[in-house]
């Protein structure tokens, strides 16, 4: 988990210069995500890191689909969500997932019904949903409003389809065949040739192309995360939220506001308690 939210903390704030620094679209965006991070992916799949298991079952190929349709929707939309709000605030939104994925390990019964752990995750939550109110900027959140319901919707999807992958398809192999489809679905509306003319030219290329390197390495830790517990899956995503925090601080770009204080020691202490009971 540690591992995961250190890559996915720099792939995070790449996006938001991607974005913002370099005015790529979803769609370039999304394509360079998957061509690239499918690129970085290659060698792993030739190391012990890797499960190859393949079986041409309906799960193998629902599998394929469903990540490939979170992996649009958490890059298209998140270039939609970035233009109206933070960082910062996007990943306090992703906190709603909390309860769907502990809720869903209950049923399944990977995990047992805790009501102390159901207080830490309340805990978070509410952490979250503070951190989110203090937005520096007035958030147009009629505009933004499906593409936030997706982008949540997708991490449990992206989840749910690693779970389903077991004995069928490695999760592995199913992100990178996922990947593959959708960068080649992207080539007509991302136009490839045209990804060095942005701002930000041939550095801002490099620079978001190069990130895919620990994005990849970071997505097999994610998968290995959500086949054990969709529930310590999903604290991912505050935890990395807990870390741009502390950089935000550290670098003094952050004003260190009683909300986001207050909501990031509530985060703080929901994470910690729920993974010590």
């Amino acid at each position: 988990m540690l591992f995961t939210v250190a890559m996915f903390t720099l792939t995070s704030l790449n996006d938001k210069y991607a974005v913002s620094k370099c005015g790529y679209s979803g769609s370039q965006l999304t394509f360079i995500m998957a061509a690239f991070t499918a690129l970085f992916l290659t060698p792993f799949l030739f190391t012990p890191l890797v499960d190859r298991t393949f079986t041409l079952s309906w799960q193998s190929f629902v599998c394929i689909a469903i990540m490939a349709a979170a992996k649009w929707s958490e890059f298209f939309m998140s270039a939609k969500i970035l233009m109206q709000m933070s960082v910062f605030e996007l990943k306090a939104w992703m906190g709603l997932t909390l309860f769907i994925s502990y809720f869903y390990d209950v049923l399944s019964g990977s995990q047992t019904l805790s009501a102390v752990k159901i207080i830490c995750i309340v805990l978070a939550v509410v952490g979250l949903i503070v951190i989110a109110s203090d937005g520096k900027q007035k958030v147009d959140y009629k505009a933004i409003a499906l593409p936030l319901v997706l982008y949540i919707a997708q991490s449990f999807a992206y989840g749910y389809a690693v779970k389903l992958s077991v004995g069928h398809i490695s999760s592995e192999i199913s992100l990178y065949a996922a990947l593959i489809i959708l960068a080649l679905c992207l080539v007509p509306a991302a136009k490839p040739l045209t990804l060095m003319k942005n701002a930000e030219g041939t550095k801002g290329f490099l620079i978001t192309a190069g990130v895919k390197l620990p994005n990849a390495a970071g997505m097999i830790a994610y998968n290995a995360v959500a086949r054990i517990s969709l529930t310590n899956y999903a604290f991912v995503t505050p935890m990395c939220l807990i870390t741009i925090f502390a950089i935000d601080i550290i670098n003094k770009n952050e004003r260190l506001s009683r909300p986001r204080l207050i909501g990031s020691i509530l985060v703080v202490l929901g994470i910690v308690g729920c993974q010590i009971v």
